[in-house]
């Protein structure tokens, strides 16, 4: 949901919730992502709050493959594909007690076998940002990820121990992240912690896929 043209990678339904705690705040979200027939089409709501910031958010979004195989690409196998996706967010602050209206927008796609590059646009109507991210799948059992924007970057790397379990871990410079997740027939399950210079922040997700 936070690059909405990643939806196109989503081969059934899938329900996410989300949880995190942290010394000073706590989180969660809910999301929900169904592909349109064989359209290419894909469509995506969800909701989240922070205790923190005292925000609360609520997102309808939708995506278009329009040519290529992006989940076959993520697999590891040869799919050069153009996918593009656009999200619309109410948020509302309980310290203005006012709410905005924002989007986000952008496009993934993969250039070779192995190497995809992604650009989103976030806060079109507020505080637009570039956002560009490049993904290279080593093998199927590695894939190594990288995002540049507002002048901060990001890098991380996700490894599949066995089918079902898989090691993260990330960081911007100055945070660390690692995880862990585990999946079982259509359930997935996950952990993660952010380790920042006073306390570490835990997040915690279940997915279900409906084949």
């Amino acid at each position: 949901m936070a690059a909405p043209a990643g939806m196109g990678r989503v081969e059934f339904l899938e329900i996410t919730v989300n949880a995190g705690l942290g010394k000073n705040e706590s989180s969660g979200s809910a999301s929900a992502v169904i592909p349109v027939g064989l359209s290419g089409f894909h469509i995506g709501t969800g909701a989240g709050w922070n205790s923190y910031s005292g925000n609360g958010t609520f997102q309808l979004s939708g995506s278009y493959v329009i040519a290529g195989d992006p989940i076959g690409f993520m697999a590891g196998l040869f799919g050069p594909s153009i996918t593009t996706g656009v999200s619309t967010r109410y948020q509302y602050a309980d310290s203005t007690g006012e709410g905005i209206f924002d989007m986000d927008a952008g496009f993934q796609f993969s250039l070779f076998p192995s190497f995809a590059l992604g650009m989103s646009f976030t806060d079109i109507l507020e505080d637009r940002t570039l956002t560009t991210g490049f993904s290279h799948v080593f093998n199927r059992n590695l894939k190594a990820h990288t995002t540049f924007g507002d002048g901060d970057w990001q890098i991380g790397c996700e490894l599949a121990v066995t089918r079902a379990l898989k090691l993260y871990s990330g960081t911007g410079g100055e945070d660390f992240n690692a995880g862990v997740s585990f999946s079982m027939e259509s359930w997935n399950y996950g952990y993660g912690a952010m380790f920042h210079d006073n306390e570490i922040q835990h997040k915690f997700g279940i997915s279900r896929r409906f084949q």
